[in-house]
């Protein structure tokens, strides 16, 4: 049996989940004691197999252990949830007993390898974007009262973390779910991006790396449907990636963004609003957070042109993440649905006349 001490905003999700598929929980925390009703013994102070912790950022976790049961738990958190993505894993021809996997924002490739003092310990990072947060929502929920959206909530952080708190203490006291969340939902409203405010626009890649697309200026953020227009203006010469297409001062870019969708639109305009053409990203689920636009690009890519021309690119790096292990194939089954769904849904006219959403 592997043990496991689990620390963070995950906590109680994946205590629950690995309970289910066999792990020991050791040294659990005061609330876990409490919530999964642990009797005090000395089996509390069993060294764990795994320690797991919450990233800096909360949108994921850091775990460290021996292979064989970071094997385990992969496999696990593969099984359970659909699109966590695993930087770093135990992957061949890679073999070096004494050293760990860690992520290396600055290395083009997926692994880079740093010495670990004893020789024997491996390190993952692991990320949840929306659907995963939205399935540990789910397991946490089954343990003790969890508000809808808990676990986005808390990778928000600040007065937004402690609003969730204080949400779920009313349900444990019996106040009624829609009246809470309804509260919840109008405080956290007031504290995402408001029109005419300025937002980044963080690109997340799978294997890592970390682009800021922004500043962009907030158009339109429809709290009914969650749609947010973003416009950007570019004052540089240069050329748009997939594309091809000539960059020129002056340009503009509308982005069309929902929240919880697995794709977005950038349509891109000349100075004078001639279209130049429409770049459709297939990621994660979009999430708004108060300073910033935020999902994990899953690479494939939708281009549409002026001509009418529409082309589907780098779907084959999609394929590499999936056989190195990054992501699964229900992640990959995933995004092709949704371009199929984008090629099925293409019109030329809208795309041309997208400036009007400005």
């Amino acid at each position: 049996m592997v043990g496991v001490r689990i620390r963070g905003i995950y906590s109680t999700a994946l205590t629950k989940l690995l309970l289910d598929h066999g792990f020991e929980i050791v040294q659990p925390s005061e609330v876990i004691k409490k919530r999964f009703r642990f009797p005090d013994s000395e089996e509390a102070e069993l060294q764990p197999s795994l320690n797991v912790h919450s990233r800096a950022d909360r949108q994921g976790v850091i775990i460290s252990g021996d292979e064989a049961s970071l094997e385990k738990i992969i496999q696990v958190l593969k099984s359970s949830l659909d699109d966590v993505i695993f930087r770093n894993p135990l992957a061949k021809p890679l073999q070096a007993n004494s050293w760990s996997f860690m992520n290396s924002e600055s290395s083009p490739g997926p692994l880079s390898l740093q010495s670990l003092e004893g020789g024997s310990l491996y390190r993952l990072d692991v990320e949840f974007p929306g659907l995963s947060k939205t399935r540990l929502d789910e397991i946490r929920a089954s343990v003790t009262p969890t508000v809808t959206g808990h676990h986005y909530y808390k990778a928000c952080g600040g007065r937004i973390s402690l609003l969730v708190d204080i949400a779920e203490k009313m349900l444990e006291e019996g106040c009624p779910r829609s009246e809470v969340e309804d509260l919840l939902q109008e405080n956290v409203w007031s504290m995402l991006p408001r029109e005419r405010s300025r937002i980044s626009i963080s690109h997340i890649k799978i294997w890592g790396q970390k682009f800021n697309l922004g500043p962009a200026e907030v158009v339109k953020f429809q709290r009914r449907g969650g749609k947010l227009i973003l416009l950007r203006r570019f004052f540089k010469k240069g050329v748009y990636d997939g594309l091809q297409v000539s960059k020129d001062e002056g340009d503009f870019a509308v982005s069309e963004f929902t929240i919880g969708g697995l794709s977005f639109r950038t349509r891109y305009f000349s100075r004078d609003s001639s279209y130049k053409g429409t770049y459709i990203n297939i990621n994660t689920p979009v999430e708004v957070y108060p300073s910033r636009v935020r999902y994990v690009d899953l690479e494939v890519d939708v281009c549409v042109w002026p001509d009418g021309r529409i082309k589907t690119i780098d779907d084959e790096k999609l394929k590499e993440a999936v056989s190195l292990g990054l992501v699964s194939e229900k992640l990959a089954e995933i995004s092709k649905r949704e371009v199929e769904r984008i090629l099925n849904s293409i019109s030329l006219e809208e795309e041309r006349d997208a400036y009007n959403l400005l």
